[in-house]
């Protein structure tokens, strides 16, 4: 590859990696994937992560593989961890880092010709240039991901026209919406569907919760009949949360519930406000992310800007439980 060259790092050349070596750094791989999938981006699941990055980078720069075959499997397998790295980065918050994980990520997939990992991490780049409100760039990252996922399994191409649907919702284009969220359903209709996936794709079983934040984001977008968008989102994410809230996964459940909250307060319904947000608190004193933190802030400051809560028992009840849990003063 040519990382060696334009990183200016020479590492020794040792033994040959073999074929088992690179069955164990793949059990490594996934089990990063499963400590962001319980740690989400603290600090302390990211070093090691990172650690487990560096000592794979290093594998590869050698160039000293036994076969062909094993050095495509190492590049393939440092991918991997790239894309899972650079997610944990910025779900703690650290989106320089992130996006130089994904970067790194995006140059090894297309080297090792993973096309369906390449749409993927331009998913991740999309997803991340929503959050960072560059909304434009969304949806040329989105392009390329649904460009890369072609020709590859229908998950993959249901997961690239998913983004593609958050990133029109984010820029209030609902047709886009409509039309993208279409595509994504009939692709993970397909029959194969969750057979060919990826194994990296192990957590897309359904749409269900994928299209209820997109209709959330067109609706906080102000999109045409915000509103009912609104209305849309909530039997595809209630029942889920409902399903999953005694589960180890609370990063999720903790994300898509407050933004769950948030519609509630934006359609003026406070009871499912308070009763969503307050069954939800319990997992913010375990759930570590800068991600979800800014979340609670944007529902904290909701409840701010709303003149008529400000002396409503349950409203200040729930703002003094938010600014705890989220770091407020």
């Amino acid at each position: 590859m040519s990382t060696t060259r334009s990183t200016g790092i020479h590492c020794p050349v040792g033994p040959p990696v073999t074929g088992p070596v690179t069955e164990v750094i793949a059990a490594t791989v996934d089990a990063v994937r499963r400590l962001d999938d319980a740690e989400g981006g603290n600090r302390s699941s990211l070093q090691y992560a990172h650690q487990q990055f560096a000592l794979v980078a290093e594998y590869v720069r050698r160039e000293s593989f036994t076969t062909p075959a094993v050095r495509v499997r190492m590049v393939n397998l440092w991918a991997q961890l790239a894309q899972t790295v650079g997610w944990m980065a910025m779900d703690a918050g650290l989106h320089g880092l992130a996006q130089r994980y994904f970067r790194t990520g995006l140059a090894a997939a297309h080297e090792s010709g993973d096309l369906s990992l390449t749409s993927h991490l331009h998913g991740c780049l999309t997803y991340q240039a929503i959050t960072l409100g560059r909304i434009r760039d969304a949806i040329d990252l989105a392009n390329a991901g649904i460009t890369a996922a072609r020709t590859e399994p229908p998950a993959v191409r249901a997961l690239a026209a998913a983004r593609h649907a958050h990133a029109h919702a984010a820029f209030g284009d609902v047709h886009g919406l409509r039309q993208s969220t279409d595509e994504a359903r009939s692709h993970l209709d397909h029959p194969d569907a969750l057979d060919s996936r990826p194994s990296w794709l192990y957590w897309l079983t359904d749409l269900d919760v994928v299209t209820g934040q997109t209709l959330i984001t067109a609706g906080f977008a102000d999109s045409p009949g915000a509103s009912r968008l609104l209305d849309e989102a909530d039997p595809l994410i209630t029942p889920w949360l409902g399903t999953h809230a005694e589960q180890t996964e609370t990063r999720d459940a903790l994300l898509h519930g407050t933004w769950l909250a948030r519609s509630y307060l934006r359609r003026d319904d406070l009871e499912q406000t308070l009763a969503t947000a307050t069954s939800l608190l319990r997992y913010a004193t375990t759930v570590r992310s800068a991600q979800v933190t800014t979340i609670l802030h944007g529902l904290c400051a909701d409840l701010d800007h709303r003149d008529d809560l400000r002396n409503h028992p349950g409203a200040l009840e729930l703002r003094k439980q938010l600014k705890a849990a989220a770091g407020l003063t």
